[in-house]
């Protein structure tokens, strides 16, 4: 009997084994990024900082060949109230930016994303060394389109197409946030998103980047709004030998409930222009240098206004394992305010695992 009890725990534990592999497969990867965040201006401080963010991906295949991958970010929050029974605390680990993809071969990849799977092209052009300097901690004000990670959204990319062209299409509800699902209703009503975007390069070297978004009122009984939500953005880059080369514009025209008569203080669209060239020196250096202008027009023409502007130079440099980077920006016009200026500069070392 005893022989028979530990043969057939050995077979149980065997065939878990191979249903575990056959399930399914997990992942960790990130960065252990350590920087020290000089500004000044408006916006003065030094600070160090260590990323607190570690990816889980779990992967598998389905009978039909298609493969499936569910991806979670652990991410401490910085809000929060200890004595809150609803809200976390400072410091605990929440889940963010997850999706759940399932990869079609020829038909193409669907996505249920939330906090993530962001498809607008406001960052197209950018070919700076290390990070975007208008999406860092300092709070310069450009308006950019929205994108469908501010969703929870479902989605479809197409396989590749001929000239190396992909398409996608988002259609993105009220977030009821990361890691909350059932089978009760969740949050509240909102708006919806719907949101495009297209990836082409016809010849070697060039890439044409573009998207759209555009919000659909929630259907609330009110019918003030003179104007809904709407925006998009493009970007060319071009690559020849050591050099990239960039040029974008991104344009957002947002809700309004102002009457035309208010349009002194009301305004109707931003437009953002970016340019960036980056340059690799050799394998283990990259420079680029980046500059940026946010305008925002009013209802009437005759308002003033003052544009944002952002120049930015950078140089990364691989040693091996790690990458040490610094990025320096200055900016005049912080927020549109005339006279608001403001100066940032960030040294990072990068380990990724």
């Amino acid at each position: 009997m005893k022989t028979i009890m530990k043969t057939l725990f050995v077979s149980i534990a065997s065939l878990s084994l191979m249903f575990s592999v056959n399930a399914g497969e997990l992942g960790v990867s990130g960065s252990a990024k350590a920087t020290y965040h000089i500004t000044h201006g408006d916006q003065s401080d030094n600070t160090i900082g260590i990323t607190n963010e570690i990816n889980f991906k779990a992967s598998g295949e389905m009978d039909n060949g298609y493969a499936w991958s569910y991806n979670m970010a652990l991410d401490p929050t910085t809000a929060g109230t200890a004595s809150s029974t609803t809200t976390p605390a400072a410091g605990s680990a929440l889940n963010d930016d997850t999706s759940i993809t399932l990869t079609m071969n020829d038909l193409g990849t669907a996505k249920i994303c939330v906090s993530t799977c962001g498809n607008s092209k406001e960052y197209a052009f950018d070919q700076s060394a290390y990070t975007s300097m208008t999406d860092t901690g300092l709070s310069e004000g450009i308006n950019y389109p929205i994108s469908a990670s501010s969703y929870s959204s479902l989605q479809y990319h197409t396989p590749e197409l001929p000239f190396g062209t992909t398409a996608s299409y988002a259609y993105g509800q009220t977030k009821v946030g990361d890691g909350q699902s059932g089978n009760a209703q969740a949050g509240s009503n909102g708006d919806n998103i719907s949101a495009y975007s297209l990836v082409t390069k016809p010849v070697d070297g060039l890439t044409l980047s573009a998207s759209y978004f555009e919000i659909e009122d929630y259907d609330d009984g009110l019918t003030n709004e003179t104007q809904l939500d709407e925006g998009g953005a493009y970007g060319i880059e071009y690559a020849i030998a050591n050099f990239t080369v960039g040029y974008g514009k991104s344009y957002r025209a947002p809700t309004t409930t102002a009457a035309v008569s208010a349009g002194a203080s009301t305004v109707e669209f931003y437009e953002n222009t970016g340019m960036s060239i980056g340059f690799a020196v050799n394998d283990e250096l990259s420079v680029s240098y980046t500059t940026e202008t946010g305008e925002r027009n009013f209802q009437t023409s005759t308002t003033a206004t003052y544009d944002i502007d952002m120049n930015s130079i950078q140089a990364a440099y691989s040693l091996g394992g790690a990458t040490l980077s610094v990025a320096r920006a200055d900016y005049d016009n912080v927020s549109y305010v005339n006279g608001s200026d403001a100066s940032e500069t960030i040294i990072a070392l990068n380990f990724a695992f």
